[in-house]
C-alpha cells in the first residue's frame, strides 16, 4: 500500500509540475484535494488556479490550431499505440508532451502553429481520442495523419494542406512586383492623355 500510494504521490508531482490542474490530477492518481493543492503550493508557491477546461472545438476550430493539435496527437499515439484511442495513457501523454514542446521550440521563429499546447489542453485532446469526439485521419493527397473533430465541419480538410495553400499564395503576393506610387494596376494600363495630346 505504502509503495502504491508512493507512486501515485510521484505521478501527481510529475503532472503537477507540468502545469496540470490539480481537479485533473485528482482523477488520474486518486489523491485527495487537499494533498495536491498543498503539492501545488509547494512546487508553484501559489494556489492552484480555478477555471473550465478548454473545449474540443476551440483546440481545433483553425487550419492552424488543428495542426497544431495534430503534431501532439501524432506524438501521443506514437507512444501510446493504438490503445490512446481506447484510453488515456499518461505516461505516454506526459512525454508525447514533452517531445511536443521540444519540436514546436524549433517552430518559435516563425510562428506556423502559434501557442503550443499545455498539458491541460493535451489531456483533453487524449481524452476526446477515447470518447470519439476527436478522430485520426490520413490526408489522402499528402499521406500525413491529423486529428478532426467528429461533428466539425472541418473534418475532411486536412490542416497541413491548409496551411500550405495559405502560405504558397501569400508568398505568390509578396513576390509580385511593387507599384508605382500613386498609380494602381487599372491606371497602368491606360494610355497617358498628355502624351498622346502632345505627339
Amino acid at each position: 500500500m505504502r509503495l502504491q500510494h508512493h507512486a501515485k504521490t510521484q505521478l501527481a508531482i510529475a503532472l503537477i509540475r507540468r502545469g496540470m490542474r490539480t481537479s485533473l490530477v485528482a482523477r488520474i492518481s486518486g489523491l485527495r484535494p487537499a494533498v495536491l493543492r498543498e503539492l501545488h503550493h509547494e512546487i508553484h508557491g501559489c494556489k492552484p488556479l480555478p477555471g473550465q477546461l478548454p473545449s474540443t472545438g476551440s483546440l481545433l476550430g483553425s487550419a492552424r490550431r488543428q495542426a497544431n493539435a495534430s503534431v501532439f496527437a501524432g506524438l501521443y499515439r506514437a507512444f501510446g499505440g493504438a490503445a490512446v484511442e481506447r484510453r488515456i495513457n499518461v505516461e505516454a501523454l506526459l512525454t508525447g508532451h514533452r517531445l511536443y514542446l521540444e519540436q514546436m521550440a524549433g517552430l518559435t521563429g516563425s510562428d506556423t502553429l502559434g501557442p503550443t499546447l499545455d498539458i491541460n489542453q493535451g489531456w483533453v485532446i487524449a481524452r476526446d481520442l477515447t470518447t470519439g469526439l476527436v478522430l485520426f485521419r490520413i490526408c489522402e493527397r499528402c499521406a500525413i495523419p491529423y486529428v478532426a473533430g467528429a461533428f466539425s465541419r472541418r473534418s475532411v480538410d486536412c490542416p497541413i494542406c491548409a496551411l500550405k495553400v495559405s502560405r504558397t499564395g501569400r508568398e505568390v503576393k509578396d513576390d509580385a512586383p511593387p507599384q508605382p506610387l500613386g498609380s494602381s494596376t487599372a491606371e497602368q494600363g491606360k494610355p497617358n492623355r498628355d502624351a498622346t495630346t502632345h505627339a
